[in-house]
């Protein structure tokens, strides 16, 4: 399996020779995931793994997101095209009490038939490891439109501790991963009461967030 990381130089790249000049179709979901960071020929059979630092989407360093590709992916060759969108955008069209840490979506075209592909002969796994993920977060699909639809698909979410792991079989849809905000004034005393520790010693509980 190929391995690709991406660093704060730039976009990656690898395109293969003559398929340079495939011109690649609008993509309905370019509106809400603008940015191209990654772009990958791959031919029948050949896996590969993209990572992603989070501040190209504006998630907390030093996290990252890494898409695996698994060799039964594709069944002609393609031009596979990681797509991500802001944060920021995002935290204004999810709920008032949730935070986007992480968002992108997929542009795969068959260089064979020149046509884009929305669904894959075998799943690509997406990973996100960042300090603001925790059981409570939850792995949203978005439908494309003049107004996004987020469609609750957590259901096959795997988290342990901070990652969060999802199978991704289609491009047809992006996603948006969101975790609680942090409310750090109901986690204050409230005004005028005390807490004694005389004779006992006092543990801090962890919150629901993780805190």
């Amino acid at each position: 399996m190929r391995t690709y990381t991406l660093t704060l130089a730039g976009t990656l790249l690898l395109l293969a020779g003559a398929a340079f000049a495939q011109t690649m179709p609008a993509s309905p979901l370019a509106q809400e995931f603008p940015h191209v960071l990654a772009t990958l020929d791959l031919q029948p059979g050949q896996s590969a793994s993209v990572t992603v630092p989070d501040a190209y989407f504006g998630g907390s360093a030093p996290g990252s997101m890494t898409i695996y590709i698994p060799a039964g992916a594709f069944h002609d060759p393609v031009r596979f095209q990681l797509l991500a969108g802001s944060n920021a955008r995002w935290d204004k069209v999810v709920a008032s009490d949730v935070k986007a840490v992480a968002n992108f979506a997929y542009r795969v075209l068959d260089l064979k038939t020149g046509k884009l592909v929305l669904g894959f002969d075998a799943p690509l796994r997406y990973t996100v490891s960042d300090s603001m993920i925790d059981a409570h977060s939850v792995y949203w699909a978005v439908k494309p439109g003049s107004m996004p639809t987020l469609i609750d698909a957590n259901k096959a979410s795997v988290i342990h501790g901070n990652v969060l792991e999802h199978p991704t079989p289609t491009a047809a849809v992006g996603w948006v991963v969101t975790t609680p905000k942090i409310d750090l004034a109901s986690m204050m005393p409230a005004s005028g009461a005390s807490m004694s520790t005389s004779g006992a010693s006092t543990t801090a509980s962890s919150s629901k967030n993780g805190m």
